[in-house]
């Protein structure tokens, strides 16, 4: 259920109305609008008292259930855009951000080079990834303890944020220090013990959609986060399993375009993952930031070809300047569709 209450509500009439909702067995969840309050009430409404009682408090205006799966996930709780923090980094609520690394760290020399190259281009945030859940147990896994130490000497010399994927709760710990995002892949989309478990530890969270997730399925997975007080998420689209073998994977941009609808959370496209293969790479970051992604993730590797895993998708660190040249344009000009007013 979400309550709405009357404009100019007091901070007293917020804390009553939160109390009684709590006192019927309901997390209150509050957002503070520009001119109005609403309440987010999380539990279950089957086994739970009704909430239609508080319609009568005299600072209520409003009380209405939201039928969705996630409900803080949900434009009805959070009409405006959310915006992450990532380092003093901002993505979403017109801000637009290109995160870029490697699909893996492999040795000290080519994880420097390649962030040197990035960082040359504007590159705020790397892909860091000390450890890589793989499907097969003999791909290559990661450098994984040696992989933290060279991720803590770049972090020194660069001053670069980072992302990493954490495959198991065992490994948030490792990571805690080092990285400034924690990523749940698509392995890893729906694992719930996982996602609470980084809930917890107080990161920002880019939530990779499952290989075969539906909307529904991957914005209840980004419910499972902030129920457990983890706010900052950012959803990441990066492909599903399909039947043509043309793409490594399909890249769903009309999910895009309906998770925009539906949530409030900003949203990234993964055009490598897609695409698997880096002539298409160009072409699919562009439809994304066009249906109205908020940023990309891309794989970059200094020597793409000789790279330890995912070779065929990466681009050149070195030529990455050439790559975000051909998009800017069109990242101007999706941001300036979002400047544009609604429609009356």
């Amino acid at each position: 259920m979400i309550i709405v209450l009357k404009r100019n509500s007091s901070d007293t009439d917020v804390a009553t109305v939160s109390d009684m909702v709590a006192s019927l067995r309901y997390q209150p969840r509050v957002i503070r609008g520009t001119e109005q309050t609403v309440v987010a009430c999380i539990g279950d409404e089957l086994s739970h008292q009704s909430l239609e009682v508080l319609r009568n408090l005299p600072a209520v205006e409003s009380v209405f259930p939201v039928q969705k799966k996630f409900k803080l996930v949900s434009r009805e709780y959070h009409p405006n855009d959310s915006v992450v923090e990532v380092r003093g980094v901002k993505i979403g609520g017109g801000h637009m951000e290109i995160i870029a690394g490697p699909c893996a760290i492999e040795s000290y020399d080519q994880f420097r080079t390649a962030v040197r190259d990035l960082t040359a281009c504007g590159i705020r945030i790397v892909r860091a990834m000390p450890f890589k859940p793989r499907t097969s147990p003999y791909d290559f896994q990661g450098l994984k303890q040696d992989g933290l130490q060279i991720m803590r000497d770049i972090r020194k010399e660069f001053d670069v944020a980072m992302v990493s994927e954490v495959p198991g709760p065992d490994k948030i710990e490792p990571l805690l220090e080092l990285t400034d995002m924690f990523q749940v892949g698509a392995r890893n989309a729906q694992n719930y013990d996982l996602l609470e478990q980084i809930a917890k530890a107080g990161k920002p969270v880019l939530l990779k959609r499952g290989l075969a997730s539906t909307v529904e399925e991957w914005l209840t997975a980004a419910e499972y986060l902030i129920v457990n007080n983890c706010p900052q998420v950012v959803l990441c689209e990066r492909g599903l399993r399909s039947f043509d073998p043309s793409t490594r994977n399909l890249l769903d941009l009309g999910a895009v375009a309906v998770a925009r609808q539906l949530s409030h959370l900003p949203i990234l496209v993964d055009p490598s993952h897609a695409a698997g293969a880096r002539r298409l790479v160009p072409a699919l970051s562009r439809a994304g930031i066009a249906v109205g992604a908020d940023g990309l993730i891309v794989e970059a590797h200094p020597d793409p070809i000789n790279a330890f895993s995912d070779a065929p998708q990466q681009l050149e660190t070195g030529k990455f300047q050439a790559f975000l040249d051909d998009l800017a344009p069109w990242i101007e000009l999706a941001r300036k569709e979002r400047r544009r007013p609604e429609p009356a």
